[in-house]
């Protein structure tokens, strides 16, 4: 582990919520350690939201290691903290809970199935410039060697490239809390998680659009290092997941978020509706089939570049299989969310 460097570097909190992370916590807490940020300025803080696996006591049993590497590390109960009192979104108030007991300058969130790269604190450091009040950064499926990881590979690249093109044009309307930092000052500020606290998502996206709502500048963390993700192990896994994101849409306040969502979505489903309507309008199907070519000819350059960019091309293998799923997926998805179908998350 880095020591202290001559030049004053700021205090981050790195704020981990987690719920039956058991299998997941070894792996992130090894990253954890392994950060190369010098020791005094930046501590650790995961917060047990009711888990009712052995969690709690991996990240116990691994304190004595942080201690011995002169790293804070620290162990929260959230059930300790509502003592009884019945709330919607969980995640928010973990994460609130564990900025109302540090006061480092800066927050970052990940989450427990995730992997930091050591790299990381430095990165985003150097992106809080003075005028900067939030860092976004690029979160990765570590992808295995089939279509269903890939598929999530090559979708999670594609959120990446539109979070870092808004970033980069000065609208952010996307964000990712397994790598999102902020000014504790600019969260204190925007009223934490009020307003957006009766829903159970959106501790990312929702807490980005009331930093838009108060002016805050944004930048995307510079450098090649990359949060890691584990892909959903089943596509039934992965259409509640991706049907629990997309309900919180609605509540949306950016209209280029909506528009972008909106005009992919009404893409998509052009796509797929033309296809048995070309039955009785044969002229629908060359239309369709082009809009659908020049769609994957654009997301491959566009991904292949992703990709290039932080070593992630092994999932571009699965490319051509993922284009002709895509439309159908994004369309279902999305009819889905638009129904009110609901999807639970962790037996919630």
């Amino acid at each position: 582990m880095q020591e202290r460097a001559g030049e004053q570097q700021p205090s981050f909190a790195v704020l981990i919520p987690f719920r039956n992370e058991a299998e997941n916590l070894p792996a992130l807490l090894a990253s954890l350690a392994a950060l190369a940020y010098p020791t005094d300025d930046y501590e650790v803080i995961l917060i047990d939201d009711h888990s009712e696996d052995e969690g709690a006591g991996a990240v116990a049993g691994a304190m004595e290691v942080f201690k011995a590497q002169g790293i804070a590390l620290r162990l929260l109960s959230l059930a300790d903290h509502l003592k009884g009192r019945s709330v919607v979104a969980h995640k928010k108030e973990a994460l609130a809970y564990g900025i109302a007991n540090t006061t480092a300058e800066l927050i970052f969130t990940t989450d427990a199935d995730c992997q930091l790269p050591p790299t990381l604190l430095k990165e985003l450091a150097a992106a809080f410039r003075p005028e900067v009040s939030l860092v976004l950064g690029p979160v990765l499926i570590d992808p295995a060697d089939d279509f269903l990881s890939g598929f999530q590979a090559l979708d999670f690249a594609g959120y990446q490239l539109y979070t870092a093109a808004c970033v980069a044009g000065g609208a952010p309307t996307l964000a990712n809390g397994a790598c999102f930092a902020f000014r504790r000052e600019a969260f204190l500020a925007a009223g934490g998680y009020a307003g957006v606290d009766h829903l159970p998502s959106g501790d990312d996206v929702l807490l980005l659009h009331k930093f838009n709502a108060l002016g805050a500048t944004a930048a995307w963390k510079p450098g090649r290092a990359v949060v890691t993700t584990r892909p959903v192990g089943s596509w039934r896994g992965l259409w509640r997941q991706r049907l629990r994101w997309a309900g919180k849409a609605g509540s949306y306040v950016s209209p280029e978020l909506q528009f972008g969502q909106g005009l992919t979505w009404a893409l998509c489903a052009a796509i797929v509706c033309s296809l048995p309507l070309g039955i009785w309008w044969p002229g629908l199907l060359p239309a369709a089939l082009l809009a659908w070519a020049s769609k994957a000819i654009v997301d491959f350059v566009l991904l292949r570049d992703i990709a290039r960019h932080y070593g992630q091309e092994p999932p571009l293998r699965w490319y051509p299989l993922t284009a002709l799923l895509y439309p159908f997926y994004l369309f279902a998805v999305g009819a889905a969310a638009l129904l009110g179908v609901k999807a639970g998350w962790k037996g919630r």
